[in-house]
């Protein structure tokens, strides 16, 4: 016979549920690409040099032809490379001088360091400021599989607009910037409920570009330091979307995918 008070039994159903509404929403998922319909998806992608971009790579695994928005006449997509070790693809285009390029920051972020991500979640503008907390391990998607990867993670502190969507689908690929506009990681994946996200870290992405031989862009974008003024991150995410040089890429998705 069960000597199990109704109080104990209360206590731990209350556990039972806490426990289980974590594990549903606590686990990081890849922000998939925003599919407008059956046959087209959208991610974000950044320019790093002239005619090449970054994107993730699951924005654009499954694509059988890109474009990279640029007002009227959008840069096709000639060739990209998949990284196989991490979540990162290099698009290439036609060179296009006219769109500055972001350059990689000259150090690494700090823990408690704010980062900036820009970029088009649901197809919208959207801005985010968010607080580093370090590296940890996460299920990246490679070759038909999830494989562990050490990713950055960040805390959000502010999001702009405020009535953007909490999912941050079709935000994959999108640069995370220092305070001083250096780059310092690609986003990749989130926790919306839990205000966590996931970006590449800047060495991964070094090294990839650096192993594709990637050349220095003709004109970098000058961008205001954060701390100059308390709006400084918004005028930043506005004018790297005026200017192209963060800007929706579209995938004409392969049957397969």
């Amino acid at each position: 016979m069960s000597c199990t008070t109704p109080a104990v039994s209360f206590y731990f159903s209350v556990l039972l549920a806490l426990a289980v509404l974590l594990w549903a929403s606590g686990s990081p998922a890849a922000d998939p690409r925003s599919q407008s319909d059956g046959d087209e998806a959208q991610g974000t992608a950044f320019k790093i040099a002239d005619g090449v971009w970054l994107t993730a790579r699951h924005v654009a695994v499954s694509c059988k032809a890109m474009t990279i928005e640029n007002g009227e006449a959008p840069l096709r997509v000639e060739r990209w490379v998949l990284n196989a070790q991490s979540d990162i693809a290099l698009l290439l285009t036609q060179p296009d001088i006219g769109i500055a390029a972001l350059n990689f920051s000259q150090r690494l972020p700090e823990t408690g360091e704010v980062g900036l991500m820009h970029g088009y979640p649901q197809n919208q503008g959207f801005d985010l400021k968010q607080r580093y907390l370090g590296e940890r391990s996460l299920r990246v998607p490679a070759r038909g599989k999830k494989v562990k990867h050490k990713v950055s993670y960040w805390a959000e502190i502010k999001r702009h607009p405020r009535s953007a969507p909490i999912d941050l689908g079709g935000a994959s690929g999108a640069p995370v910037l220092d305070s001083t506009g250096g780059i310092v990681g690609l986003h990749i994946a989130s926790i919306p409920r839990r205000g966590r996200t996931f970006s590449v870290p800047p060495g991964q992405l070094k090294a990839f570009v650096q192993s594709e031989g990637v050349g220095k862009p003709a004109a970098l974008i000058q961008l205001r330091e954060d701390h100059e003024a308390a709006l400084a991150w918004l005028v930043n995410g506005a004018e790297l979307r005026a200017f192209k040089t963060i800007a929706r890429v579209q995938c004409l998705l392969d049957d397969a995918g």
